[in-house]
């Protein structure tokens, strides 16, 4: 049977979209969520998954989710970063640089501290391990305004993705770059539905990205048809952004 996958953000609709599709796939799966919720409870019920949660960006709490998730298996088969933060969408100027650590250590020190901790985990897998990290299709050409935090934080995280491609590829460990468009979350929850509606209908096909797309992606980048794009930055849109 195939060693789990750790799903990290599951509560988020991106993190949620990609653990359903997973598990349909006969996947074993482990999700992660920053803090208990109903929502991932849920989750964790229907797909009749375990669970870890905590603040992955603190030391202490990523060692210990990491104990946590090594008494559930010794290996894992994969990884899939979707963690996610809200932040105010305001002019660069105007935003306390607190936002931007706080963007940064959700993506980046997250990252960071929960490979440092479950290296062994996907190393010790036979066949290799895959790991799928979230960027955004907004780290490729000019991004749009009132979202820097956010911005620099998924551009630190797909630069530190591209080095680590290349560092743990004699490990067996592919990491892969997945860039998606707008998708309609937590995130966009104070967008006004007219702005969403507009750029929806600027894009070739009237809509915007949808979470399953996502999904579907991030599960051909867990087999070794896709082991060949290691590092690259693969954009999942509807043609927002060339």
């Amino acid at each position: 049977m195939q060693n789990p996958i750790l799903i990290i953000g599951a509560s988020g609709t991106i993190g949620s979209a990609v653990a359903t599709k997973l598990a349909d796939r006969g996947n074993p799966i482990i999700l992660h969520g920053g803090s208990k919720s109903s929502r991932l409870q849920k989750l964790a019920e229907k797909l009749e998954a375990p669970c870890v949660y905590g603040d992955l960006s603190e030391r202490e709490i990523a060692h210990r989710c990491a104990q946590e998730i090594n008494s559930i298996t010794p290996k894992l088969s994969g990884l899939v970063f979707a963690a996610a933060k809200p932040f105010p969408h305001k002019l660069t100027l105007r935003t306390d640089w607190d936002i931007f650590q706080q963007q940064l250590n959700s993506q980046l020190k997250s990252l960071h501290l929960t490979l440092q901790n479950l290296k062994d985990s996907f190393v010790a897998s036979e066949d290799g391990a895959r790991i799928v990290i979230l960027s955004t299709e907004y780290v490729l050409g000019s991004p749009p305004i009132k979202i820097a935090p956010y911005i620099a934080a998924k551009a630190a995280l797909t630069t530190y993705a591209q080095v680590l491609s290349q560092e743990l590829l004699g490990s067996k460990i592919r990491i892969q770059i997945l860039a998606p468009g707008l998708v309609k979350s937590a995130l966009t929850a104070d967008m006004p539905d007219e702005y969403l509606e507009q750029l929806a209908e600027s894009m070739p096909e009237k809509k915007l990205t949808e979470p399953i797309e996502v999904a579907e992606l991030c599960c051909f980048m867990m087999q070794s048809e896709a082991d060949p794009l290691y590092g690259q930055i693969i954009q999942v849109s509807r043609g927002g952004r060339r």
